[in-house]
């Protein structure tokens, strides 16, 4: 058996069901290509609950970054007072991710629910036509990995404190490499839909390479929360007064 994280497994297990619905030819373009664009949402919204938790809601009990600054930069303010300051500067952030996130997102939500799905087409009525059709189809993979990010939030981000040793900027940063890849699946599906007519296959092997890309990059994740857990008492210790 692999030595794997819990949270890993449930994420595979969570991609098994899109997984056997491909391989068995109930889903195609039409269902794994939204299934992968509503996880991108899921993954965003996440990563705002990240956001607001970086460093910890009370700085008191941050580590490493935040409390190097407060020493630095805000040593004589009160902690009450420099929580407050840091919190206000995380809520800007989370605000700030959510439009370019949310931009990011519209922009590929009206390729693929417009022109891949055919939303736009002549007698469509619009992204309304493909959006709710296209989400009650996949609706128990969503659920499935809904579940699946969030456990992820709670056994490692915040059960495991990687949100005390991690900052709002980090946290900006971690969704866009994996989204992208999501994003890529879906243009490759698009062009892939208008040249085969079985895409089954094409599938099978998109989804087999998602959960490959899937694993690798929460495993690094983690190895670098497990990395940056063990710094910050190195990096205090040479920084104090000699």
């Amino acid at each position: 058996m692999f030595n794997l994280p819990v949270s890993a497994y449930i994420l595979i297990g969570a991609n098994l069901l899109p997984l056997g619905m491909a391989a068995g030819g109930d889903w195609g373009v039409r269902e794994i290509l939204p299934l992968y664009w509503f996880e991108s949402a899921i993954i965003g919204f996440f990563n705002i609950l990240k956001i607001l938790l970086a460093g910890g809601l009370l700085t008191g009990a941050a580590d490493g970054p935040l409390r190097k600054l407060k020493e630095q930069r805000f040593g004589g303010l009160a902690p009450a007072a420099f929580s407050s300051l840091m919190f206000a500067g995380r809520l800007f952030l989370a605000a700030f991710f959510t439009f370019h996130f949310g931009m990011f997102m519209l922009v590929h939500g009206v390729f693929l629910f417009g022109l891949v799905l055919g939303g736009f087409k002549a007698g469509g009525d619009g992204l309304g036509s493909s959006f709710l059709p296209a989400l009650l189809g996949v609706k128990w993979a969503v659920l499935a990995l809904f579940f699946s990010h969030g456990a992820s939030f709670l056994l490692n981000f915040v059960g495991g404190g990687e949100f005390r040793r991690t900052n709002a900027r980090q946290c900006m940063a971690q969704p866009y490499s994996r989204v992208v890849v999501m994003h890529l699946t879906i243009i490759l599906g698009a062009f892939a839909s208008a040249m085969f007519s079985n895409t089954a296959p094409i599938m099978v092997i998109f989804v087999g390479l998602k959960i490959f890309t899937d694993v690798k990059a929460h495993l690094a994740e983690r190895g670098k929360a497990a990395g940056q857990a063990s710094q910050p008492p190195r990096a205090e210790a040479s920084a104090a007064p000699r």
